[in-house]
């Protein structure tokens, strides 16, 4: 059986999920990279996506398992977010996300880019997943699906 994953807009009430998700997945690498972890605009920024429904939440069996956040533009379609609790993951359910925006930009004819932070070991899920290095920074790896 499969598990049955959900996404669904996020709302102000999500604001507090959304950070705990993102602190548990990136305060490692971002203090690997930075140094440090800057709470409070990592809450700034979580709560303002949550409240302008620019971010989804992840759900399976019920409850809230994840942040996702898909910029669309007229060129592309731009993964800003995939966050899963470290729980849910190594289950699929990342893949099956990633599918999904695959088939929507392959729909739309456009490509799916996304950036990693270097430390971040995501890039390897990715590179699985078909996308290739297009351009890297000190700090990031920037990558695209084309399709």
């Amino acid at each position: 059986m499969s598990l049955s994953v959900m996404r669904r807009p996020a709302t102000a009430a999500d604001a507090a999920f959304a950070y705990q998700v993102l602190e548990d997945t990136m305060r490692g690498h971002a203090v690997a990279t930075w140094g440090r972890w800057l709470e409070r605009e990592a809450r700034e920024a979580v709560a303002a996506d949550a409240a302008a429904g620019r971010s989804e939440i992840v759900e399976a069996q019920g409850q809230r398992i994840g942040l996702l956040r898909l910029d669309r533009f007229a060129t592309h379609l731009e993964l800003e977010q995939l966050f899963l609790l470290p729980a849910w993951q190594r289950q699929g359910i990342g893949g099956r996300l990633v599918r999904g925006l695959q088939d929507d930009a392959q729909r739309h004819g456009l490509p799916l880019r996304l950036r990693v932070l270097r430390v971040n070991p995501a890039r390897a899920f990715y590179e699985r997943l078909g996308f290739r290095v297009t351009s890297e920074t000190a700090e990031r790896v920037f990558m695209e699906f084309a399709g």
